[in-house]
């Protein structure tokens, strides 16, 4: 759903990117896994706050890289690769902090395993049509990482009960997301190449 803001972000990162630009775009990219793994110790010592900060920076460093690629002349396919590899890591640990909290372990598998579909049914469609289905679902990952910054945020507040609520309807969504995908894919894709 965030998609349709991509122009205005990508706008928004221009001036910071052509400030960052004095180092190759891959390199914020593999730095965003410092604060997703910053993000699991935080978790893993019960410091919400803490991890929502990272999870915020974690996010800004991948959001940050593409728009270095750009200034510097570097957007292409080994960028982009790279990106969604090391965003797939992420979103593991970012799930996975859920669990350090103290979710239910059932939730936070439902939501890893859907939020790794939602990436993967998109990859492997644009992999064999060519197409894309950015902007399909209503899962995204940037949706996903809003709901990630809400879910901590009402947790630090003391609403973990209202918390687990919002984890589970994005679990739902996540996966409302994946059966989007999978129908569209299905239904346009031949039977035999």
């Amino acid at each position: 759903m965030l998609t349709r803001l991509r122009p205005l972000a990508s706008k928004l990162l221009e001036y910071p990117a052509k400030f960052l630009a004095f180092l190759p775009a891959d390199l914020y990219t593999v730095a965003s896994l410092v604060p997703a793994i910053l993000y699991l110790m935080a978790c893993f010592r019960g410091d919400a706050f803490a991890g929502l900060v990272l999870l915020v920076l974690g996010s800004l460093l991948d959001a940050i890289d593409g728009a270095v690629a750009r200034v510097r002349g570097e957007a292409g396919p080994r960028g982009a690769f790279l990106d969604s590899v090391i965003d797939r890591v992420s979103d593991s640990m970012y799930v996975m902090g859920f669990l350090l909290l103290g979710y239910n372990p059932y939730l936070v598998y439902v939501v890893l395993v859907g939020s790794l579909l939602v990436s993967y049914t998109r990859a492997r469609f644009e992999g064999l049509t060519g197409k894309s289905m950015e902007g399909l679902g209503f899962m995204e990952r940037g949706d996903r990482i809003i709901f990630f910054v809400v879910v901590l945020l009402l947790h630090y507040l003391g609403y973990m009960n209202t918390a687990s609520r919002l984890l589970f309807i994005m679990a739902i969504l996540t996966w409302l997301t994946v059966l989007q995908r999978l129908v569209r894919g299905y239904t346009m894709l031949p039977k035999k190449l």
